[in-house]
């Protein structure tokens, strides 16, 4: 027998990345893979689409189907089907990849197709990411052809997220579908692909940073709320990151004023942004403690990633402070802990909570007054650059969401209080049934 190692050996891939020459034929590809792998593994497509109005079926996808349009025949970049009984769903796809951004053009067009043709929805996937309006991210679509079609984003982070999820935390019974699907992450989590992460804070970062740190801004113009639209991307790109990793569905928490009218609530946010010199936002997390605040100081350049745990609402308040203390094995160096104590609206100064800990250092506690908060909180330096990479905003946040999370949040759990106690006193005092 022979002792070849094929280990040194290239496997052979499902979908390859190489090849891939210039920005169509990436599109195509990445097109192809995604709309191949739904039908294949009908699980990725029901995780996608059931809250856009499809059901579970039957899963069919075509790539580049042609309609006539009045005089033009037009190939949107897919058609998916979805078939039940005598039911049937559709929706037309159209991709990006890269940095290219969808068209305005396009779109009508296509949501003209879907009203002609009678399809439910017309699907878009590029690498832009929704902000906290929860508005697509190509303005200007004429509402009037949202009557009877959905037009439902997702950006490319969205999908890798959701068959992550799928593959690493669900699981497939199927093993044919498994590899399947860990073949199309593998494809869409290589440079080659087009499917990037979030990567860009926008032209505007450097000179709105700037013009907040010198206060030389006045009034929110659209540099500044595009800034602000953008730092939700990266709230929203952070918990999917989280969700990847997690298996649970972690998002960002959307106030309700950002749905009922998005404009107003980015105008909003952009004069707060001036007047505050800081950009924030929430994720919530299915079954942790806390939610996971983070504020980025663009005028002191740190980002706090911090959290509010509800203290135990009995005992002393030694012994909430201890309730605290003994769920970490070892407490996050960097990180310092503030108490709430009810009825309060400011927290006591913050200490180092390894200290606290260690018992290094102790808190004096007003014993008058009962804790009902601990603050967590990790402040680190901001990145700077507007892309990825070292010295970045982006991968300075996202690096501090997961470190906070991991280290500080995921260790603890919410106070439950024990189950009541039945009286053995008031037992004896109950009057015993007598016999009619």
């Amino acid at each position: 027998m022979s002792d070849l190692d094929v280990s040194k050996f290239q496997p052979a891939r499902l979908i390859p990345v190489t090849g891939i020459k210039g920005a169509l034929d990436q599109e195509r590809r990445a097109a192809s893979a995604l709309l191949a792998v739904m039908q294949g593994v009908p699980e990725l497509t029901s995780e996608l689409l059931k809250e856009h109005g499809a059901f579970s079926g039957v899963v069919e996808t075509f790539i580049e189907p042609e309609f006539k349009i009045g005089k033009k025949r037009v190939r949107p970049d897919g058609l998916i089907q979805v078939t039940r009984g005598k039911k049937v769903w559709r929706a037309l796809v159209e991709f990006k990849t890269g940095k290219s951004e969808l068209e305005l053009s396009q779109l009508n067009q296509y949501l003209d197709i879907a009203k002609q043709e009678n399809l439910q929805a017309l699907i878009t996937v590029s690498n832009e990411v929704m902000d906290a309006t929860g508005n697509h991210p190509t303005d200007g679509i004429d509402n009037r052809r949202l009557r009877s079609t959905s037009l439902v984003h997702f950006s490319w982070m969205k999908v890798i997220t959701e068959s992550i999820i799928l593959s690493e935390h669900t699981h497939l019974e199927d093993p044919d579908r498994a590899w399947i699907l860990k073949e199309l992450i593998r494809f869409l989590q290589s440079d080659a692909s087009g499917a990037s992460e979030f990567n860009d804070m926008g032209a505007n970062w450097v000179t709105v940073r700037d013009s907040i740190r010198t206060g030389s801004i006045k009034k929110p113009d659209d540099a500044v709320i595009d800034i602000v639209a953008k730092f939700q991307n990266l709230i929203r790109y952070c918990a999917f990151t989280l969700s990847a990793r997690s298996g649970v569905d972690a998002h960002e928490v959307v106030p309700r004023s950002a749905k009922v009218d998005g404009k107003k609530f980015l105008l909003a946010e952009a004069t707060k942004l001036i007047s505050d010199k800081a950009l924030q936002g929430t994720i919530k997390i299915p079954g942790a403690a806390a939610e996971l605040n983070i504020m980025a100081d663009v005028a002191a350049g740190v980002t706090h990633c911090s959290f509010d745990l509800a203290a135990p609402n009995e005992g002393k308040n030694k012994s909430r402070l201890n309730w605290m203390l003994r769920q970490y094995k070892t407490a996050p160096k960097d990180a310092v802990v503030s108490i709430g104590y009810k009825r309060s609206r400011t927290l006591e100064a913050a200490v180092s909570l390894s200290a606290l800990k260690s018992g290094e250092v102790e808190i004096e506690l007003d014993n008058s007054r009962e804790i009902s908060t601990f603050r967590i909180d990790i402040v680190r330096s901001s990145g700077s650059k507007r892309g990825r990479g070292q010295s970045a905003f982006i991968d300075s946040v996202l690096d501090q969401v997961e470190f906070c999370y991991a280290q500080a949040l995921q260790p603890l759990k919410a106070f439950a209080a024990s189950a009541p106690k039945l009286s053995e006193t008031v037992r004896d005092l109950i009057p015993e049934p007598t016999e009619e």
